[in-house]
């Protein structure tokens, strides 16, 4: 038999619980986002979508529809039917191939599956190592290989004569070091 303490602490839990619940039910009693959750939503898919057409290509994103954004649009309060999400448009392309051994970062970024940190990780290891002048020498950067060089196609070109790899490059003392 529970005591008169025990009692007392099971009826406060069963309200606290009942009036939570209740709480929540008057909380969701509005369907669907608000305004401004219903736009940053659809800003999140069309970037989403946008990240897979770039990565997929062209080619195989040809036939399909955009998606529809999750929920129904809200507008002034009043749910309205849902709205398409078109992907923005893809950044411009340069007239020519990209010079791996002289673009900046921001230029990498626009060859296909190079992210922020993989353009990061060229331009330092350029910077290291001398220009890879070939696409041999663009291997050696973590991260990229024969599959990535293959999507690349057309798309790059090395201008930089490579340094053979047992070159030494003088230090800032003006000491040769390996």
């Amino acid at each position: 038999m529970p005591t008169p303490a025990e009692r007392q602490a099971f009826l406060y839990l069963a309200l606290v619980t009942a009036v939570g619940t209740a709480v929540r039910a008057w909380d969701g009693r509005a369907s669907g986002p608000n305004p401004s959750e219903a736009q940053t939503l659809a800003a999140q898919l069309a970037a989403v979508d946008s990240a897979l057409a770039q990565r997929a290509g062209p080619a195989i994103n040809a036939g399909r529809r955009p998606r529809r954004a999750a929920g129904p649009a809200v507008t002034g309060g009043v749910a309205s039917a849902p709205r398409l999400v078109s992907p923005p448009p893809a950044p411009p392309s340069s007239a020519g191939p990209i010079d791996v051994d002289r673009a900046d970062a921001a230029t990498l970024e626009r060859l296909p599956g190079i992210g922020p940190a993989l353009a990061a990780r060229i331009v330092a290891d350029r910077d290291a190592r001398g220009p890879f002048g070939s696409p041999v020498g663009l291997e050696r950067v973590r991260g990229i290989g024969p599959a990535m060089m293959r999507r690349f196609g057309g798309l790059v070109t090395f201008s930089g004569v490579p340094r053979p790899a047992d070159a030494v490059r003088p230090s800032a003392t003006g000491q040769r070091s390996p």
